[in-house]
């Protein structure tokens, strides 16, 4: 749960969703079908019209092949784009043809299959020139800002600036943002909303019920299957300020 100024939304006992799937295909893809001279460092990803569900993207439902060998590597899944970043273990191998299937086994958040699709592209001789820069990871000096801002007041998780900005004796859900609590009360705190599910899964933000709760979904609530309201009240947070959260907890949620 998360409160602003308006006050606190409160989760419904049951998520309710249409009874048909929406409509969940890959909408691009880097590198592109048929990409020449690709840099044999390059990650892979994919986008798709809705939110990819994490425990469908394995090695088993996305493949990446060159005749009858397969590459192993990671998968990240990034909800703000609705994509899968596929990273090799090693770099791909010079002057050679891959082709990627994905399968019907990757779904959305809400048990709807992708299409089988298929992607053929061709590397080049060398890595990226200049080389691929290693990603900043933000602080979490710069996520408690946001916390003060929009989710303080109304007796929900810390006092607004203007009353000091302290701890509440009785936060909303238990969920104290005071500076001196925030880290402890998310970081691998147990969701009193979703049984099984992280407040903050450090190294994972897509398996996190925080970016859940504050990534907005096309009907202006939090995303599919996640219980109650999209949190902040108002208006959602910007994409610059989700990305700053969620490269926070993909970085390793450090205090």
């Amino acid at each position: 749960m998360f409160c602003g100024y308006a006050g606190c939304s409160r989760p419904a006992d049951q998520q309710q969703f249409p009874g048909r799937c929406a409509p969940f295909v890959l909408v691009s893809s880097s590198p592109a079908d048929q990409a020449q001279d690709l840099p044999i460092d390059a990650p892979i990803g994919l986008t798709f019209s809705d939110f990819p569900e994490p425990e469908t993207v394995d090695l088993g439902s996305v493949v990446l092949s060159s005749g009858v060998q397969t590459r192993l590597g990671t998968f990240q899944v990034d909800l703000l784009t609705r994509s899968i970043r596929f990273r090799t273990r090693n770099w791909l191998n010079p002057d050679i043809t891959y082709v990627l299937t994905v399968f019907p086994a990757v779904t959305s958040l809400t048990g709807c299959p992708t299409e089988t699709v298929q992607l053929r592209f061709h590397t080049g001789d060398k890595p990226t020139d200049p080389p691929l820069p290693t990603p900043e990871v933000p602080p979490f000096s710069q996520v408690l800002p946001i916390f003060a801002d929009r989710c303080a007041g109304a007796a929900c998780h810390r006092q607004t600036p203007e009353d000091g900005g302290g701890c509440l004796p009785a936060p909303a859900k238990g969920l104290s943002l005071c500076d001196q609590d925030a880290w402890s009360a998310l970081v691998d705190a147990d969701a009193r909303e979703l049984s099984g599910m992280k407040r903050v899964l450090a190294g994972d933000a897509s398996r996190s019920f925080l970016m859940r709760k504050l990534i907005a979904g096309d009907n202006g609530g939090p995303v599919p299957t996640t219980p109650g309201h999209r949190d902040p009240p108002g208006l959602p947070l910007d994409e610059s300020t989700l990305r700053l959260i969620s490269d926070w907890i993909d970085g390793g949620a450090k205090p």
